[in-house]
Parts: structure tokens; C-alpha cells; sequence
């Protein structure tokens, strides 16, 4: 950074701002470079954590410094989100970003953005205006599978012809339906040249984003902005069901060997294996146990459980209570939801559970453990989960643990993240069949060896009694998790989840000091 670089000049002015990383630096000056009446668009494509919000912020007071812009506004999802980013904003700008008389402009969640349009839209007709949207990715536009932009997608193309520039920020910047992002550039997805990089532009089969910055998380983990995130995914080798036949009645009784082998039965499904009481436990108990670990060096440290739904979560904040575990609530429905998140935040309490929450934006970086319980299973909301609990602190919080059932597409977006990993710290593990988990006496099963330094490891679960653990509902279907007898050995042979295909695709990483 030269001395007379904006980022250098931020940083002189205002010495309680944190000194900029160097992607930072560079992507600063990138869109300071690029930022113009032919190109008034700028996507930064930074992985979770990585701190896109100072970027912008220093951005925003760099464009004022030189006259670019008068006033600043900023568009996110969530009121969470949008105070999060005000108080950057405002500590940066050292003006206040409330909207009112003296203010230097104005925060605000999408929903809210409709309410505004006529007087934002002349502010922009008096003054130069930058418009931040954070998240970008929750806005469509026409033109992808959906065929039309949706209600915050329309506010944002309505406002866009007013401003002066627009900032897009995102970690996962493509949307699940497959539609585009509005005011960002798409190329066909046959004129990319052919070693093009598919992360930075997953949007639809047709059309391919293309970012102005990307920062990845194999450069944020090299960089020491990220942590190591190591993945379990949990199973069991011996599950029972039963069930009455609708049509005739009889009883049919079969046995599986994996949880992606059980889900294949029409009648099974994965938000039935969230409410079961055997696999929620043991998802929660490695969850407790690891974070127990944790906050012996770290007293600080804290756990996030995202739920399926609110009923999911108070049932899940009573079981973390029932094991003496110290527990936040939050949920939409709480009018103080906000202000315990705020309160989190600086306290020690040992887990914070929630629905949606706190997947998106929220900054809680004493975050190290996940419990993923959710019903969703899309690769922008495992990413987005996976991003609260990966930025570090210290050099001394190296390692993160996410926790999840071991189902089919959840085990192939883990194994996709390790695409973004740096190269040194993976390799590819073949175990074939020739590796056995031994029943170690506590019901506690590592399926590989690999288990002990891998990036996505899968370990089998069984009851914590001896007897084995039973959940039946109402259409008369019943699951059993059972315990295999201390002198057995499960082999992975038969097992559909851990066969050897399998092991030959799985990516591990070494965690190194």
C-alpha cells in the first residue's frame, strides 16, 4: 500500500479503523479505477467473512474524498444485516446513516426500499448518490429461469437510474431459482474461454456472471482471514423401518445401511430425520462436546444451531439446556430478537440457535461450532451458514467444526467447498473397503481414519442407550437407530454412503499448524 493510497489515507485519518487486508487494498483501488459514468457498476464477490463491509465503507469515503459523491445508501436483507453495516459505515464515514437532516445518507433492508423510492429518487436528482446492496444475490432480474425480477429486484433497477455508481456485494453471488442479478454483467455461457473458473459465475446453464473482484476462500484461508472448516457428517449403519402398506395394510419391515439408502424410500424424508430424537442428539452432542473443548482455551467461544423451523428451535434450546448448556433464542418472532443479538454478541453464552436469522450477514465472529439442522438444502444457504462461524479472530482460532446429517446433497456441496480450499492443504483420500469403524464402546463410531484431519469426514451414530432408539408418526412408519454388539466391526462394504467411489471423490484437508 502506497502512502498516498486511499486505503492508506482512510486508515491515517481514523485510527480506530482496522487496517485494510490487501484484498481489500486491491479491490479498493480496482473499483476506484473502474468506477465511472461508462462503468457504474462494481460486484465484489468476497467469501464469507473475508469483511466486504469495511471494503465498501472505505470505498464510500474514498468516493466522497474525491467529489464522486455526496451521500451514501445501503440496501440489505435483513434489519440485522442493516445495522451491522450502518455502524461500519457510520464508524468509517464518521457521519451518521440515519437518513435525517445532516446525515451522510441512509440504511435500509430491501423491503423497506419501496416505501423510499420517490424520495430517494430525488435525492439522486439533487446529488450524487452510491448505492451499496449487500447480498445481492436475494435481488432477480429478467432473463433467468424465473423470467421476471422480483419486487426488490424491480426497486433496485427503478433506483439504479438515478444513482451514480452502485457496489454489489456478495459471498454467494447466483440464485437458486436460476434467474440473473439485476445491474450485473452476464455473458453467454459459450463465449467464456475455456478456463474460465465455474466458481465465479454459478448463475444458470444459459448465462455466466462475471465479478469485478473475487476474493476465495482458499485465499482467505492462505491469508489467515478465514479458518479452517472441518465438516462431519453423521450416519448410521444399522437403521430399521417398518410400516404399514396404505393399500393393504400388511406390515413391511426393511433394514438400510446409510441415511442417503434410507432416503431413497418415497415414504422417508429428511425433514422427518431433523425431528427424530436419535440423530438430533448426536448432532447436538458432538456439537456441545466439541464446543466444550473449544472454550477450555477459549472462554468466548460460541455455537450456532440453525434450525427448521421455530417450533425445531425451542425444542432444540431445551434440549442444549437439559445438558447445562447456556442458550440464545432468536427467532422472528421475538420483537427483542435484535437486541439478542447484539447482546450475544459481547456475552459468553455458549450457543445461539436460530431459524434463518442468523445465516446471512450477521457478524458474530466467536462463532467456531454449527449445528446444521435445517430443512433447506441449497448450495447459497450451506455456503451462507458455513460463513458465520469462519472468520477469525486471533491467530490462535485457526479451526471451525460444522456439524450435519449426512444427506445426499448436503455431502455434495461439502465436498464441492473443498473445490474452493487452498491446494496444499488437500488432497484426495482412497480408503476403499478396507477400512472399519470399531465400536469403541461408547456407541461412537469413526467410519475412516481419515476422520481425524479431513475436511468432510462422515461418523456413524447410534443411541445413546443400548437398546436401540425408536420414532414412529402417525402414517404407522417406524425408524429404528441401533447399536451394534461390542464385538462386531461395521465394514464399510455394503454401506451405499462410504463405498469406495465414493472415497475416491472425497477431498481432504490436512489441517496444519
Amino acid at each position: 500500500m502506497s502512502p498516498d493510497s486511499p486505503a492508506q489515507r482512510v486508515n491515517d485519518a481514523n485510527a480506530s479503523i482496522p487496517m485494510l487486508r490487501q484484498w481489500q487494498t486491491e479491490c479498493l483501488e480496482r473499483a476506484l479505477i473502474q468506477l465511472s459514468s461508462e462503468m457504474p457498476h462494481f460486484l465484489c464477490q468476497a467469501t464469507p467473512g473475508a469483511g466486504k463491509m469495511l471494503l465498501a465503507a472505505v470505498l464510500a469515503e474514498a468516493l466522497i474524498k474525491r467529489s464522486d459523491i455526496d451521500y451514501v445508501v445501503y440496501l440489505g436483507p435483513t434489519r440485522a444485516v442493516v445495522n451491522d453495516a450502518r455502524h461500519t459505515l457510520e464508524k468509517v464515514l464518521n457521519r451518521s446513516l440515519d437518513g435525517q437532516l445532516g446525515s451522510i445518507g441512509v440504511a435500509l433492508t430491501y423491503h423497506a426500499l419501496s416505501n423510499r423510492l420517490a424520495s430517494l429518487k430525488q435525492l439522486c436528482l439533487n446529488a450524487h448518490v452510491l448505492l451499496i446492496w449487500d447480498e445481492s444475490h436475494h435481488a432477480s432480474a429478467p432473463g433467468g429461469q424465473a423470467q421476471q425480477a422480483n419486487q426488490w429486484g424491480l426497486a433496485l433497477i427503478a433506483l439504479e437510474r438515478h444513482v451514480r455508481f452502485t457496489l454489489a456485494l456478495s459471498g454467494t453471488p447466483w440464485r437458486t431459482d436460476g434467474s440473473c442479478l439485476p445491474l450485473l454483467r452476464y455473458v453467454e455461457a459459450t463465449d467464456l474461454p475455456s478456463n474460465s473458473s465455474d466458481s465465479l459465475s454459478r448463475v444458470s446453464s444459459q448465462k455466466q456472471l462475471i465479478p469485478d473482484y473475487v476474493y476465495t476462500l482458499k485465499e482467505a484461508i492462505q491469508d489467515g482471514v478465514c479458518r479452517y472448516p472441518t465438516i462431519q457428517l453423521v450416519d448410521n449403519h444399522s437403521i430399521g423401518m417398518t410400516r404399514t402398506h396404505p393399500r393393504t395394510g400388511r406390515k413391511e419391515a426393511r433394514q438400510y445401511t446409510s441415511i442417503p439408502q434410507l432416503l431413497k424410500h418415497p415414504s422417508v424424508h429428511y425433514a422427518t430425520l431433523l425431528h427424530d430424537d436419535a440423530p438430533l442428539q448426536h448432532v447436538l452432542t458432538l456439537g456441545i462436546k466439541r464446543l466444550s473443548t473449544l472454550r477450555q482455551h477459549d472462554p468466548k467461544a460460541g455455537g450456532l444451531v440453525v434450525a427448521a423451523s421455530i417450533q425445531h428451535a425451542e425444542e432444540i434450546t431445551q434440549r442444549l439446556e437439559d445438558a447445562h448448556q447456556t442458550v440464545c433464542l432468536v427467532t422472528s418472532h421475538d420483537p427483542t430478537a435484535h437486541t439478542q443479538l447484539d447482546t450475544f454478541r459481547d456475552a459468553d453464552t455458549a450457543w445461539i440457535v436460530s431459524v434463518g436469522m442468523v445465516t446471512e450477514g450477521v457478524n458474530l465472529p466467536r462463532l467456531r461450532v454449527c449445528c446444521y439442522l435445517s430443512h433447506v438444502r441449497t448450495e447459497q444457504f450451506f455456503r451462507q451458514v458455513l460463513g458465520r462461524i469462519i472468520r477469525r479472530q486471533t491467530r490462535h482460532d485457526e479451526h471451525c467444526y460444522f456439524y450435519a446429517l449426512n444427506e445426499p446433497l448436503l455431502r455434495r456441496f461439502a465436498r464441492r467447498l473443498t473445490d474452493d480450499l487452498p491446494d496444499e492443504l488437500a488432497k484426495v483420500e482412497s480408503t476403499g473397503n478396507k477400512n472399519r469403524a470399531v465400536d469403541d464402546g461408547s456407541h461412537f463410531h469413526n467410519v475412516d481414519a481419515i476422520a481425524h484431519n479431513s475436511t468432510v469426514t462422515t461418523q456413524a451414530f447410534t443411541p445413546s442407550e443400548k437398546s436401540e432408539a425408536r420414532t414412529s408418526d402417525a402414517s404407522g412408519l417406524t425408524l429404528s437407530f441401533q447399536a451394534p454388539h461390542h464385538s462386531q466391526t461395521m465394514s464399510t462394504e455394503t454401506d451405499v454412503a462410504f463405498s469406495q467411489a465414493f472415497y475416491e471423490r472425497l477431498i481432504a484437508l490436512r489441517l496444519t499448524d
